[in-house]
């Protein structure tokens, strides 16, 4: 594979850009995906704004469609899901089993939310319901570690979250890069070749706003309140964006193609709502 180049656009390759499978393992509900549309397109559209050439398939895990040439492709990316990983379902069960081959095999994977927990579980790890209960809203957590593929480098992240389950002990091998009070395990990686991240890089306020409003009941009106105003601050999605196809783009030796940084706004990704282009 040719070494691929700054355009001043995104990333380019002589031969091919990034080739990622989207692992979906949900969709909002359908007055949610009105907004915003599937889980797919908002990783599209996050993927597509920092870097246009990245080539994205999407595979339907609820429904069987599962990736037949994993050589095909540079890496995983997961979406979130109201279940569990811990849940008795043949999907789940089979996603845990899949996890463990890309470990084996040394593949890559950024995990988001459902994938950062699944990488825990299927290691040996321990994910269960947080003592706290439900963490919504945006939350900033530390860097614990620094790898080399999170460039530009920050101290802090800001992500939104909506999730009962995390992480509570890492799998053998595991590390910690990034956490907070309530979420101290909210980026892990094991190895060079598996991340995840509890918050999600893929959501913006138009959407969680509602989705917040839709579970008041189950939240409660304070909760509901509180994460609704923690939204009026910007967050990190397109840096975080950044280190996911830094990370996919990093060699087995640790050195990094380079990656399109031309332009980064460290305050807030401007990425309009509304559907992805199929």
């Amino acid at each position: 594979m040719q070494p691929i180049v700054q355009d001043g656009a995104g990333v380019t390759d002589a031969a091919r850009s990034l080739r990622l499978g989207l692992l979906r393992c949900d969709d909002p509900v359908p007055e949610l995906r009105s907004i915003c549309g599937t889980y797919a397109d908002m990783f599209a559209r996050l993927i597509r704004h920092v870097d246009p050439s990245v080539q994205l398939d999407t595979f339907s895990l609820p429904d069987g469609q599962w990736p037949g040439d994993l050589d095909a492709y540079d890496g995983w990316m997961t979406t979130g899901t109201r279940a569990s990983v811990y849940d008795d379902v043949p999907w789940i069960r089979d996603f845990a089993d899949f996890v463990r081959r890309l470990h084996a095999e040394r593949r890559k994977m950024f995990g988001v939310c459902f994938g950062h927990q699944m990488i825990a579980h299927a290691l040996g790890g321990v994910v269960a319901r947080a003592a706290h209960g439900w963490t919504v809203g945006a939350h900033v957590w530390s860097i614990r570690e620094q790898r080399r593929w999170m460039d530009p480098p920050a101290a802090q992240i800001r992500l939104m979250h909506s999730h009962q389950d995390q992480v509570l002990t890492l799998p053998p091998g595991g590390a910690v890069l990034a956490g907070s009070d309530r979420c101290p395990m909210a980026m892990l990686a094991v190895g060079e070749h598996l991340v995840g991240i509890q918050g999600h890089p893929e959501f913006q306020p138009e959407f969680v706003g509602p989705l917040y409003e839709s579970r008041i009941e189950l939240l409660g009106a304070e909760a509901v309140a509180q994460a609704q105003a923690s939204l009026e601050a910007p967050c990190s999605q397109e840096l975080v964006a950044r280190w996911m196809l830094r990370f996919f783009a990093t060699r087995p030796n640790g050195d990094t193609r380079p990656h399109a940084t031309a332009g980064y706004r460290s305050d807030v990704v401007g990425i309009q709502a509304g559907r992805a282009a199929s």
